[in-house]
């Protein structure tokens, strides 16, 4: 209707009003034309120019560059997917991973179109369905690829189906490792000291652009979740520490552990941020330390 109403009213003022000849007439559409596309690339220039926004480039980044050489990545969530893929396949970066999207699993084309650019991934049944005579469930899916020690598994966004009561998959456990969690068999948990140095040594690191500070973008945006995604990734190390501390009856080092790491995030995070799930874990750590009320008070 737009274009209609443009062409009536183009029509209107070349024969109406504007005095010109034939020729001149029919370059008045095409000039007001041009003008309306740069009058609008004028005002919504600021809006639109994203030659400074790395974010979404760095959030890829930083769930693909400190998985280990020949690490299995099972994903779900676009905006992990894509950033990901970009970076694979526009770039070439980290070739060694193999990425595999829950979702797209789920689909008949999947198996046979993706499995050539999956080396090594054994594909238990045709699809990723456990309700479908030709699928399979994760659990089988696990069993045929995650216990290998040199290629390790990782899951980036949490399960596209949980397969017992409680949540996750039977027989596996997840451990917080950098932007992902580390895919276990449940007899090989790795022990309390060495995952508090392994996982932090693959979290992402905050630069000058990343993660955005609050208020720069729209909550609407994937810059937001981005930037939202980034400090979950921080917390969910320091919650693992802090229920790993109750779970063995308020063990005061393990509680100190996850005290540091919550000092980390509160330190690190810009001021402003959406903050009310980490100061609420953090005053729980801090109120488990067996400590005097002034020093929980003044840290507070």
């Amino acid at each position: 209707w737009l274009g209609v109403g443009a062409s009536v009213f183009a029509h209107w003022l070349i024969s109406s009003i504007v005095p010109l000849t034939s020729k001149g007439r029919a370059l008045v559409g095409p000039s007001l034309a041009v003008l309306a596309v740069l009058a609008r690339c004028y005002t919504a220039f600021e809006q639109c120019d994203q030659s400074d926004n790395w974010v979404l480039h760095d959030y890829g980044l930083g769930h693909l560059d400190p998985l280990p050489r020949n690490s299995i990545l099972v994903v779900k969530g676009d905006i992990i997917t894509n950033s990901i893929r970009y970076h694979q396949v526009c770039r070439g970066v980290r070739p060694d991973v193999r990425h595999l999207d829950q979702s797209m699993m789920t689909y008949e084309w999947y198996t046979p179109q993706q499995s050539k650019h999956l080396p090594g991934i054994k594909f238990p049944k045709g699809l990723y369905h456990p309700y479908k005579p030709n699928g399979y469930s994760m659990r089988e899916f696990l069993l045929e690829n995650a216990l290998n020690e040199d290629e390790p598994t990782f899951l980036c966004g949490g399960w596209y189906h949980d397969e017992q009561e409680g949540g996750g998959i039977p027989g596996f456990i997840l451990m917080p490792m950098g932007a992902c969690d580390i895919i276990l068999p449940q007899s090989e948990k790795i022990g309390f000291q060495r995952w508090a140095k392994l996982s932090k040594a693959v979290l992402p690191n905050a630069t000058s652009y990343w993660p955005p500070a609050p208020g720069i973008f729209a909550i609407d945006t994937w810059e937001q979740v981005a930037m939202t995604d980034f400090w979950a990734m921080w917390h969910r190390r320091a919650l693992h520490m802090l229920n790993e501390g109750i779970e063995k009856n308020n063990d005061q080092k393990i509680l100190q552990s996850a005290v540091d790491a919550y000092e980390d995030i509160l330190k690190a995070c810009p001021e402003g941020g959406q903050l009310d799930y980490i100061i609420k874990n953090a005053g729980v750590a801090w109120g488990r330390l067996q400590v005097g009320f002034s020093d929980i008070h003044n840290r507070i």
